[in-house]
């Protein structure tokens, strides 16, 4: 090995380094916002979660490094100018030497250093970091808990537990009907913020969460400091007389409180608990509406949504082939399995598939940050519904106006032509956000899933029937067969998504 060779490798072996102790950095500097609190995703994870989830954006970013300044961007070239003259003492020849193929190598090197410590939302270094992030579920999962605890129901507490509150209290200031009050009262709120308190205390007792409480952004001092004021106050005011500005000013003081109490205990949930059932379960048990975002499996729904349409549409063309050629047009036959059916797959799953894709996505985002919880969501329904029809049409749009009408194309024009065949997608996009909601149960039989699965076959192919002959009414009468094979294709893939339309709800059932 020359001594260029190997002042590149140690060159390259220090700037790697550099690169791993600014990723570790950057990865334990960014925030999570919880309600107007910032704090630190390491506390939203168990610790394997998270080490590994850094360990793989600092492997990650040194890899990328080393392939920057080893192949794309060599630093060799450069390495060997300066030995060189240095070797010859020509320090005029090295000014000289330096041109493209070795100053842009070393910029290149030293903005990838500069992005990786940059802390703005442009950078795309930390949009990779804070997808890895979301890959670990070290943010996303806290904000789910933290949701789901700032709008517990405390009628769902368990009674015991309401005891045990009650009796721990220093200053009595909880009466047995504050669990069941509005949540908009102070007698509801201060209950709320007992349940939580003494939840934390559980954990404050084990050593393996001392971190969480001497973690000065965690404000566990200030929690206790309020908490112990707020039972006195609370106290106070239930024996005083109503008085409108002391009760807001009460509720607002309630208010922050809950925001640190289920900051701090949405942290030791998360990371305390084995299992994503584990966390949930803690979370239900504190009056929690569980409501998860992520449904389990994702892709595995794509594929089956994907196979539904593509045996739908062979099933539907085929079977109407058969109809058509026996019984309507016997004289003017069309051909079986030929090349039209695979041009109507790879037309149906991008108009049918894609769009139920972005509603998996939509749904993520939405629910992720989303705390009023319910058992259903209808404005997110048709939201999705308003979402499915605007990208199957724009599909419908683009595919067939830049396959038949590549020279004249106005997607204007297209869109509001083709508005018609974004209807049904629209229906099964709308149909696929309301059952996610849908618990399936655990008692279901195999008849009992057969026979739901044959019902929304059936309806939903008779509401693809209604619209498919509404949207080809204007097909010319000699293109007839072409009707009644879009009619009975439609008829296949629509029932058939319909039918496939069946989630294990991401909730946690009794």
């Amino acid at each position: 090995m020359t001594i260029e060779l190997l002042i590149n490798f140690v060159v390259q072996f220090l700037g790697t380094g550099a690169v791993f102790f600014l990723a570790y950095r950057s990865f334990h500097k960014r925030r999570i916002q919880l309600g107007a609190e910032p704090t630190l995703p390491q506390y939203f994870s168990r610790s394997s979660t998270y080490w590994v989830g850094m360990a793989s954006y600092c492997t990650f970013m040194a890899v990328l490094f080393w392939l920057l300044t080893w192949r794309w961007l060599p630093l060799e070239p450069l390495v060997t100018l300066i030995v060189k003259n240095l070797r010859s003492g020509e320090l005029v020849n090295l000014l000289n030497g330096l041109d493209g193929n070795t100053i842009m190598p070393l910029i290149a090197a030293g903005l990838f250093l500069f992005f990786i410590g940059w802390e703005s939302k442009f950078n795309p270094l930390l949009i990779l970091r804070d997808s890895i992030h979301d890959a670990f579920a070290i943010p996303t999962k806290a904000v789910e808990v933290y949701n789901a605890l700032i709008t517990s129901r405390l009628s769902a507490v368990d009674d015991s537990l309401k005891t045990q509150i009650g009796n721990r209290l220093l200053v009595p200031s909880i009466d047995p009907g504050d669990f069941e009050k509005s949540s908009a009262t102070v007698e509801y709120k201060w209950a709320h913020n007992c349940l939580l308190f003494d939840q934390i205390q559980s954990y404050a007792n084990q050593s393996s969460y001392r971190r969480f409480f001497n973690e000065p952004s965690l404000k566990w001092g200030e929690i206790c400091i309020s908490y112990n004021a707020m039972s006195e106050k609370v106290a106070v005011w239930k024996e005083a007389e109503p008085h409108y500005t002391k009760t807001v000013k009460l509720l607002k003081e309630l208010d922050h409180l809950t925001g640190l109490l289920c900051r701090l205990l949405a942290s030791l949930v998360v990371f305390g608990s084995a299992s994503e059932k584990e966390i949930w379960a803690t979370v239900k048990r504190l009056g929690g509406n569980i409501h998860e975002a992520r449904l389990k499996h994702t892709y595995k729904y794509i594929l089956l949504f994907t196979a539904a349409t593509a045996i739908g549409v062979m099933l539907g063309r085929e079977i109407s082939v058969s109809l058509h050629n026996a019984f309507l047009f016997p004289d003017k036959p069309l051909a079986h399995f030929n090349y039209t059916t695979l041009r109507w797959i790879a037309y149906a799953i991008p108009m049918y598939v894609l769009p139920i894709a972005l509603v998996f996505i939509s749904r993520t985002l939405t629910f992720r940050h989303h705390r009023e919880q319910s058992d259903r969501y209808y404005g997110f329904y048709m939201a999705m519904m308003i979402m499915g029809f605007i990208v199957s049409t724009t599909v419908s749009a683009l595919i067939l106006e830049l396959t038949y009408y590549k020279d004249n194309f106005d997607f204007l024009e297209s869109f509001v032509r083709h508005m018609r065949w974004g209807i049904l997608p629209a229906f099964v996009c709308g149909f696929v956000a309301y059952r996610m909601d849908t618990p399936v149960s655990e008692s279901e039989t195999l008849g009992d899933l057969i026979i739901a699965a044959a019902l929304r076959f059936l309806g939903w192919g008779t509401v693809a029937i209604v619209i498919m002959l509404y949207a080809t009414d204007d097909l010319a009468i000699e293109e007839s067969n072409l009707r009644f094979t879009l009619v009975g294709t439609a008829f296949f893939v629509v029932g058939l998504l319909g039918a496939s339309a069946r989630f294990k709800a991401a909730r946690l059932e009794e």
